[in-house]
């Protein structure tokens, strides 16, 4: 949402040229701008104050365009260094400010780990395609539980300039069209633009269906709300002759619409999609009806002095708020309303200050309002500055540094954890002093600051499906282990049981198999109680697992928290078809979530673990047990297939030790959620395999299995 990005509510018939201050308009901003203001402070009744974004995209898709179609009409040509050095003026000085107050903000209070996220996002901001990175990371698996980033709120500046660019250059073809077949005008621009506006409203609904947060973030999926907005301008004509009674109903029921939107809209309405045009068109209902000059009552309403206020306030008001919110919410996360209405109303003054000493000054400087030129430059200085501000933050941020199998000295991770007298046994055994292997935190690998960056070897190499995805991958697409092996292992499900991918990937090769990778995001091995997408991946791995030529030896699966003992029946139906060619399924226990004891709630062991460096005994969490693990359990007894339990070396003695080790053997033991960081699976290989071959599994002798770190394989493939 960019509040007040477009100009002052100065707009032009098209016919006439005429211009005029539309109060309706900065009225309706300021609703936008107190909408998303309520949403995200958290005020009662407010849930779908979001949908403040979408009342000003339809402001802006008017207001600029009827900018660029006087010219057009009045010059017979549209001139872009002109138009973008308007835009330069009116956002670049307060969106700079707020980007560089914000970055040096977060270098200094936010965890180190998330230096670099920062300062990719504001450098996303910057050239404004954010909406498209937070697009991706709605897709991206890992980035499920990652805070809300400080520069979120730039999205929709993104999609507006995004749309700046594109929408003169359209304008610019259609008047080469006008020109050179002798067309009117207005009637083909409006052609070009309804053709526009309905591909977007298609793509829209059918994307937000499929990938409802990839759509919220995305340009095509927003176009035609802006769109929306210009086609009032090239309807100017003909909405000016509406009658008085008409204009009132329009703009009561528009200003209606918009309030219905706000107290009946909530997070979990599937949106923009089709939830989006009852806003959408409630705006536009308003800025039809005050098209006349004469304007309606409760334009006139719109137009009051406490709400062009506001509304004139509501860039700034926007561009503060939500860092601010979201620092807050970082330093006292159980901040209650006063508080963060105390903030809002803190947003409120800086954008006052703001406007007042930074915009206008700017906005109206004789030196910058000369020619195209000096703003452009300025413009481009402005993001200059923003942009090697993020830069530094990037460089200057930790980065990943691996274990090395082959230089590391002593046992590490959970190899510390074997008791070596044990290793050429059936049962192995804990040592005796646990800890001192639990005490081992001077220099934790990986850094816990980057710890969720210690990633799957599968997810590294792209193998694992999106949670919208639904096409199965060739077998030979993610092949582990010995691509030449003569036994064929399928590894199905969720994140949970891809998480073991370096694992099997040694294992594999030590074996003869070929580790072949089917997993997906949030999907485990089951047919019912998940998305539409998952029953359809799955459904269609099952039948190509039941056919005789894609049929595998072997099926590991695992999955993680959410899945009910009633879904043991439906992962039991999609086992049998591969069953039914012979192949042996093996489970994998679940592995459980971490909930550090000593730090607020929702902290994550790897970021306690950062803010507690000299005294991690905060970060230790309570032994719990692991919620997949129930399912899998009630699999195992229906198949009479065995269960793989690796609890004991993510979580050793418990009882003992008080809890559960956030460290094990110098190795940090969890990344995103429950899931365990690459390097602790890694020092985990000797123990799965030796599970594996105590159970027939594997056909290794235990005593020949390795205990060394495997070496973190490459995955350029």
């Amino acid at each position: 949402m960019t509040a007040g990005t477009a100009p002052r509510a100065t707009v032009a018939s098209p016919a006439s040229g005429a211009s005029r201050l539309r109060g309706d308009i900065e009225g309706l901003r300021a609703i936008a701008v107190l909408m998303v203001l309520a949403f995200h402070v958290g005020l009662p009744g407010a849930g779908g104050g979001f949908a403040g974004v979408d009342v000003f995209f339809v402001i802006s898709g008017y207001l600029i365009t009827s900018q660029l179609v006087r010219e057009a009409r009045r010059d017979g040509r549209v001139s872009l260094p002109r138009f973008y050095a308007r835009r330069a003026r009116r956002l670049l000085p307060a969106a700079t400010l707020v980007l560089v107050v914000t970055t040096l903000a977060g270098w200094v209070l936010l965890p180190r780990g998330r230096h670099a996220d920062l300062g990719t996002e504001v450098l996303a901001a910057t050239g404004y395609v954010v909406n498209w990175l937070l697009a991706w990371r709605e897709v991206d698996y890992l980035a499920e539980d990652q805070d809300p980033s400080l520069v979120q709120h730039y999205w929709s500046l993104s999609v507006e300039e995004q749309f700046y660019v594109v929408w003169p250059l359209l304008i610019i073809a259609v008047l080469w069209l006008v020109r050179r077949h002798r067309l009117r005008l207005l009637p083909t621009l409006t052609l070009a633009l309804t053709v526009v506006v309905v591909a977007s409203l298609t793509w829209s609904v059918v994307r937000t269906a499929s990938s409802p947060g990839e759509a919220y973030f995305a340009t095509t999926t927003r176009v035609w709300q802006l769109g929306v907005g210009a086609l009032l301008v090239l309807l100017t004509s003909r909405l000016e002759r509406l009658p008085q009674t008409v204009r009132a109903v329009l703009a009561v029921a528009g200003v209606a619409g918009i309030v219905l939107t706000l107290v009946a809209v909530d997070t979990g309405t599937p949106w923009p999609g089709t939830a989006a045009a009852l806003p959408t068109l409630a705006t536009a209902a308003v800025i039809a009806a005050g098209i006349h000059p004469d304007g309606t009552a409760v334009g006139r309403a719109l137009g009051a002095a406490p709400l062009r206020l506001v509304g004139g306030l509501s860039y700034g008001l926007y561009l503060w708020h939500w860092p601010l919110l979201r620092l807050l919410a970082e330093r006292v996360p159980e901040s209650g309303l006063g508080l963060r209405l105390g903030v809002a109303l803190l947003a409120a003054v800086l954008a006052w200050l703001t406007l007042h000493l930074v915009e206008n000054p700017l906005r109206y400087s004789s030196a910058l309002n000369r020619s195209a030129r000096p703003a452009l430059l300025a413009g481009a200085a402005a993001m200059g500055t923003s942009a090697a501000l993020a830069g530094a933050l990037v460089v200057s941020a930790p980065s990943l540094q691996l274990a090395d199998g082959a230089t590391t000295q002593g046992p590490v991770g959970a190899l510390a954890l074997v008791a070596p007298a044990s290793r050429d046994t059936p049962d192995l055994e804990l040592v005796d002093d646990l800890e001192a292997v639990t005490a081992r935190v001077d220099q934790p690998v990986p850094d816990p600051a980057v710890a969720d960056q210690d990633i799957s070897l599968a997810y590294r190499a792209g193998c694992q499906v999106t949670t919208s995805g639904t096409e199965l991958r060739s077998d030979d697409a993610c092949t582990f282990g010995d691509p030449e092996g003569d036994t064929e292992v399928a590894v199905v499900g969720d994140s949970k049981m891809e998480q073991w991918s370096s694992a099997l990937h040694a294992i594999g090769q030590q074996e003869g198999w070929r580790v072949r990778f089917y997993t997906k995001s949030a999907c485990g091995f089951v047919a019912q109680g998940r998305s539409p997408e998952c029953h359809d991946y799955n459904t269609m791995l099952a039948q190509r697992l039941g056919q005789p030529e894609h049929a595998p030896d072997l099926v590991l699966t695992s999955v993680g928290q959410g899945y009910p003992e009633e879904l043991a029946g439906s992962m039991v139906d999609l086992l049998r078809p591969a069953l039914d060619e012979g192949a042996e399924v093996v489970l994998v226990a679940d592995t459980p979530l971490p909930e550090p004891r000593g730090v607020a709630e929702g902290v994550s062991s790897f970021e306690c673990l950062d803010q507690h460096r000299d005294d991690i005994a905060p970060c230790w969490s309570p032994a719990a047990p692991a919620s997949g693990t129930r399912v899998l359990t009630e699999v195992a007894a229906r198949l009479d297939a065995p269960v793989v339990e690796l609890l004991p070396w993510v979580c050793p003695a418990p009882d003992r030790l008080g809890g559960c080790a956030p460290v094990v053997g110098g190795v940090v033991v969890n990344r995103q959620g429950s899931h365990l960081t690459a390097t602790y699976v890694r020092s985990l290989t000797p123990v799965l395999h030796h599970e594996l071959a105590r159970l027939g599994v594997a056909t290794t002798p235990v005593e020949d299995i390795g205990w060394e770190l495997p070496q973190d394989p490459a995955t350029d493939r």
